[in-house]
C-alpha cells in the first residue's frame, strides 16, 4: 500500500523560482541548469521524481533525497516524493534501500538493497516537513524510519563492538574507484560490493571503522531529537544523549588532532592517513564539534596544496600519495599504481572518487560550511564553482581540480546541476529553510532579480547598485547594503543577518522609515532586536 507515501497524501503547494542577472555567464548557467534538471524528471508508477541524471537512471540514497529537496522551491511534489519513496521501501528490519529504479512495462519498481552507497537522507526528509506544513503525519513516518534505520547499523555495522561503525566495501560509500579502498582491499567483485549482514573477512584492510558512518548514525539521532521535541513524546534527551555519545567517540577515536582531520581506522584499528573529504559529509551531517569543523577547514580545505586547489574540493587532497584524476595528474608512486590499476573499474576517467572534483562532493559542501557558520568561505566556493560551470558549460559528474576541465561523460548529470543551482539562490537569491527565508546579497558587480513562489506568496529579491531590496507579494519590507545574508520570518520580519563577503563592511539596513547600521565581519551573526547587536563571529582564515 502507498498511502501516506505519496506526496498527493500531504498537503503540496506550487511553488516556482524566476531569476535574472546582468552577467551573462552566470545566467548562462542558470538557464542551462533549470533546463537540465527539467529532463531527469521521471514518472516512477504513480509519483514524479528526480532522479539522478546522465547515466545513473535511478533515485539513489547518497544523492536524491537531497537533490529532491533542493527542488522544493521548483516543484513540492517531486522533492517530497524523493523522500517518501525511500521510507516506503525500507526493509523491515531498518536497512534503507540504495538505489530505486522503474523499469517498465514488467519489472515496475526495482529496489535495490545489495549497496547502501552513502546517506544524505536525514536532514532533507527534515527540512520537508516544514515545506508541507508541518504535517504530524509525515514527521510520525519520519521518526520510525531514522529510528528503524539507525537500529539496523547498530546491529549490524559495528561488527567488532567497539562503538564504531563500519564501511564494508566501495560500494557502501558511493565513492567509486576510490584509491583509497582500492588500496586497501582485495575485491572480491569487479566493482568492490559485499552484500548481506556479515562483516567481510580476508579482504585487505576492510572493514574500516568509518568516520561516515558515525556521521550517518550521528544525524539520525540528532534529527530523531528535534522530532521528538515536536512531537512531544518526551524522547527528546534520549535521542541527544544518544548523539553526543558518537561525538564523543569520534573525537576520542579517529579524530586526530595533531592532524586537525578524522581518519578511517583498519580492521586492525590502526589509521588509514588518507586525507579525503569525507571530512566534509562528517560536517554535513553536523558531527564535528566547532572547533573540529573550524581546523579542518583552516588546516585542510582552504590549503592550496589540498582541496583548495584552482578548482577547490577535489575527493582526495591534492597532495595525498594516493591522488589520482588521471595519468597527468595522479602522485602514484609505480607500486601504487600497479595495485589501484587492477581493480579501478572501467569507468575511472568519469566516475573517480580519487582526485577530481565530484558534482556529488559540492553539492553538500554549501551546507557543510553554513552548518558552521563559514558563510564568507561557502561564498568563495561558490563563486569559483560557478565560474569554472561558466566556461566550461558542461554538466558533468566530475571534473579537473587542477584545470577544471569537464571529464568525459555524459550531461545532465544531477548533483552538478542542483549544486549549481543552490550557490545561485545562496549569493543571490531567497531560500527557505526549517520555517525561515533567507535572502542572500552578494556584493558582485551586476544587478540580479529573484523571486520565489511559496505558500501562496511572492519573496522578492533585487540587488542593484550595491542595494538589495525585498519585497514580498510586491510590498517592499526591507533594504540592505549587499554583502550580507538576512534570515526573517515568512512575513519577511529580519531577525538576524551574517557576513558573507571576506572583508568587513559597514551596512545599512532599513525597515520601514528606520534605517540600522553596523560593521559586519566575514562569518559574524548580527541579530536584529531593536537594532543590530552582534552575537556570534566564526574564524575566517582565507588569505
Amino acid at each position: 500500500m502507498s498511502e501516506g507515501y505519496l506526496a498527493k497524501d500531504y498537503n503540496i503547494t506550487e511553488t516556482g523560482v524566476s531569476f535574472s542577472c546582468a552577467n551573462e555567464a552566470r545566467a548562462r548557467v542558470y538557464d542551462r541548469c533549470c533546463a537540465l534538471a527539467k529532463e531527469n524528471i521521471r514518472v516512477f508508477g504513480d509519483r514524479r521524481v528526480m532522479q539522478e541524471g546522465a547515466k545513473y537512471d535511478g533515485v539513489w540514497l547518497e544523492t536524491q533525497p537531497m537533490g529532491g529537496e533542493m527542488y522544493a522551491t521548483r516543484d513540492m511534489e517531486i522533492a517530497l516524493n524523493n523522500q517518501l519513496i525511500f521510507m516506503q521501501y525500507q526493509r523491515r528490519d531498518g536497512r534503507m534501500p540504495g538505489m530505486i529504479s522503474y523499469r517498465e512495462p514488467y519489472q515496475g519498481m526495482c529496489v535495490h538493497q545489495d549497496w547502501m552507497q552513502g546517506d544524505f537522507f536525514t536532514k532533507s526528509a527534515l527540512r520537508m516537513y516544514y515545506f508541507i506544513g508541518e504535517d504530524k503525519r509525515y514527521l510520525r513516518r519520519l521518526y520510525e524510519a531514522l529510528r528503524d534505520f539507525d537500529a539496523y547499523l547498530w546491529k549490524y555495522r559495528d561488527s567488532d563492538g567497539d562503538g564504531c561503525l563500519e564501511t564494508w566495501c566501495t560500494w557502501d560509500t558511493g565513492d567509486d574507484n576510490n584509491t583509497r579502498l582500492l588500496a586497501n582491499e582485495i575485491y572480491s567483485t569487479k566493482y568492490g560490493a559485499w552484500c548481506g549482514e556479515t562483516a567481510p573477512v580476508g579482504r585487505g584492510r576492510l572493514p574500516f571503522e568509518s568516520a561516515e558512518y558515525m556521521a550517518y548514525s550521528y544525524s539520525h539521532r540528532r534529527t530523531l531529537a528535534i522530532i521528538s521535541d515536536i512531537l512531544g513524546n518526551g524522547e527528546g534527551d534520549f535521542w541527544r544523549g544518544e548523539a553526543e555519545k558518537i561525538r564523543k567517540k569520534v573525537r576520542e577515536y579517529i579524530w586526530d588532532d595533531e592532524k586537525k582531520a578524522v581518519y578511517d581506522r583498519d580492521c586492525d584499528n590502526e589509521m588509514l592517513y588518507t586525507l579525503t573529504l569525507e571530512n566534509l559529509k562528517c560536517m554535513y551531517h553536523g558531527l564535528f564539534y566547532q572547533d573540529m569543523a573550524d581546523d579542518f577547514i583552516r588546516c585542510h580545505l582552504l590549503c592550496r596544496d589540498e582541496f583548495f586547489t584552482p578548482l577547490p574540493l577535489p575527493n582526495l587532497a591534492a597532495n595525498d600519495p594516493l591522488f589520482y584524476v588521471n595519468d597527468e595528474y595522479n602522485n602514484f608512486t609505480p607500486e601504487v599504481a600497479a595495485k589501484v590499476r587492477e581493480y579501478m573499474s572501467g569507468d575511472a576517467l568519469d566516475n573517480s572518487w580519487s582526485g577530481p572534483v565530484e558534482g556529488l562532493s559540492v553539492q553538500p559542501s554549501l551546507d557543510a560550511l553554513l552548518e558552521y557558520g563559514h558563510h564568507a568561505e561557502a561564498t568563495i566556493i561558490g563563486r569559483k564553482w560557478l565560474d569554472n560551470l561558466g566556461k566550461c558549460d558542461r554538466y558533468v559528474q566530475q571534473y579537473n581540480p587542477m584545470t577544471g576541465e569537464a571529464a568525459p561523460g555524459q550531461d545532465g548529470y544531477g548533483p552538478t546541476i542542483l549544486s549549481a543551482l543552490e550557490y545561485m539562490t545562496y549569493l543571490y537569491g531567497v531560500d527557505f529553510v526549517c520555517g525561515e527565508l533567507i535572502f542572500s546579497c552578494s556584493a558582485e558587480d551586476f544587478d540580479s532579480d529573484y523571486e520565489q513562489k511559496l505558500f501562496g506568496h511572492s519573496y522578492r529579491l533585487v540587488r542593484s547598485g550595491g542595494r538589495a531590496r525585498v519585497y514580498m507579494d510586491g510590498v517592499e519590507k526591507f533594504s540592505v547594503d549587499c554583502g550580507v545574508r538576512i534570515v526573517t520570518d515568512t512575513d519577511c520580519m529580519p531577525k538576524s543577518l551574517y557576513g558573507m563577503e571576506c572583508e568587513p563592511r559597514d551596512i545599512t539596513l532599513t525597515v520601514g522609515d528606520t534605517s540600522y547600521t553596523a560593521a559586519v565581519s566575514p562569518n559574524e551573526k548580527l541579530v536584529f532586536e531593536g537594532g543590530l547587536r552582534s552575537d556570534k563571529r566564526v574564524r575566517f582564515d582565507f588569505v
